[in-house]
């Protein structure tokens, strides 16, 4: 009996071990709600949008914390960068106000189901 406890431990043991490597290489819930505003870009209205600046934004506003310290390079700002790109229509309105595609940073869906881009 004494044998098998121990081969359960090691066994659980590694299993935790495993599970928590598993667990850390998973995208955050964050990330998963990224996921969804790429496929909402992906398939949206090339009419029901905002951009924002985020120097026009107070630096307590939460899109402003939420998307300052984001590079316009990150992984996070090029997944909505290309989601835009994939939406073609969406991505030449944006392009006829002047707005730089590889300068968006981030997007927020409102409830209305508009986005708004944020912009360096």
């Amino acid at each position: 009996m004494n044998r098998f406890a121990t081969v359960l431990s090691a066994s659980a043991l590694s299993a935790i071990a495993f599970g928590a490597e598993s667990y850390a290489a998973m995208p955050s819930a964050a990330g998963m709600s990224g996921s969804r505003i790429e496929s909402t870009i992906q398939t949206m209205s090339s009419k029901a949008f905002n951009v924002v600046p985020l120097d026009s934004l107070k630096t307590h506003d939460t899109a402003h914390e939420r998307f300052a310290a984001v590079s316009p390079t990150s992984q996070e700002a090029r997944h909505i960068q290309a989601a835009v790109i994939a939406n073609r229509s969406l991505a030449q309105k944006l392009e006829g106000q002047k707005v730089e595609l590889t300068n968006i940073v981030g997007a927020d869906q409102a409830a209305d189901g508009g986005v708004t881009f944020y912009v360096r």
